[in-house]
């Protein structure tokens, strides 16, 4: 069955993902075979593509969570806390029992 061809459609979100992924994956390619020795590339090209993969790439660099994590087994969470979370409260299951919500 021949490929389907889509004329005077606009381009959707997701196919400017796929093309800018397509773009990623050639840079990553033209890199590798620098590495490689199979292509000769300038310093200048290098940092460019550098500079081109920062931007639709995700920088996997460290982080550092700054806070507490308050934990409760599930056995330990009364109804009402557990009532209050299915709600959506936006109040922790601690804050919940002590402050119940108002009604209007």
């Amino acid at each position: 069955m021949a490929a389907r061809t889509r004329r005077g459609t606009k381009s959707s979100p997701w196919d400017e993902k796929v093309r800018e992924r397509i773009k990623t994956s050639m840079l990553i390619n033209r890199l590798s075979d620098h590495v490689f020795g199979k292509v000769e590339l300038s310093p200048t090209q290098v940092r460019s593509a550098e500079i081109l993969l920062k931007k639709t790439t995700p920088d996997l660099s460290s982080t550092e969570h700054s806070g507490q994590i308050d934990l409760k087994r599930a056995s330990e969470v009364t109804d009402d806390e557990l009532a209050s979370i299915a709600a959506g409260s936006s109040k922790g299951a601690s804050e919940a029992e002590s402050d119940p919500p108002v009604l209007n």
